[in-house]
This record gives structure tokens, sequence and C-alpha cells, in this order.
């Protein structure tokens, strides 16, 4: 909520890919319970969410979960302010 301070949250991003992935494998409860995440008005619900990837992680199957464990990866490390700078220096 703070532009100056703070970057704009990607978790819904995320939050729709594991929806996905987790509905693509099957996992249709535990998909509904990120759905049911993401409704709530609670300024906790980000925390709620990520504690929630990490049980997922836990529970699902070997695949899913690397593919899970890489997304999240892929995520942390992205920084958009890295690609503001690199097109502001191409132009």
């Amino acid at each position: 909520d703070d532009p100056i301070h703070c970057r704009p949250c990607r978790l819904g991003v995320t939050a729709q890919w594991y929806l996905n992935e987790l509905e693509d494998k099957g996992h249709r409860d535990l998909a509904a319970v990120i759905d049911q995440i993401t409704l709530l008005e609670d300024p906790d619900m980000p925390l709620t969410l990520c504690r929630e990837f990490d049980i997922i992680k836990r529970v699902v199957e070997e695949p899913l979960r690397e593919r899970l464990k890489d997304f999240d990866c892929s995520t942390q490390a992205f920084n958009p302010d890295d690609v503001i700078e690199d097109e502001q220096q191409q132009h």
C-alpha cells in the first residue's frame, strides 16, 4: 500500500499459478484452499497464503513439489526494478 517504500505485490500471480498447477495435477482440494485464502480480506492474508504454499510443498508428490519450489525461487528472485533499469539503459 506504500508505493514509495514497497514494490507492488506479485503474490496474486503466484497464487494463480499454484491454483492452476494443483488443479492440473488433480489436487482440487488444495487448489480450493488457495482460492479461499485469496478471498480473505485480512491484513495477514499474504502470510497465510505463503504458509499454505509451504504446507502444499510438503504434501504433494515429488515432481510437482520440485516444480513449485522452482517457481517459488524464480518468483522471489525476480526484481521488477532490474527490468526497468535495463529498459532505461537500452533507450
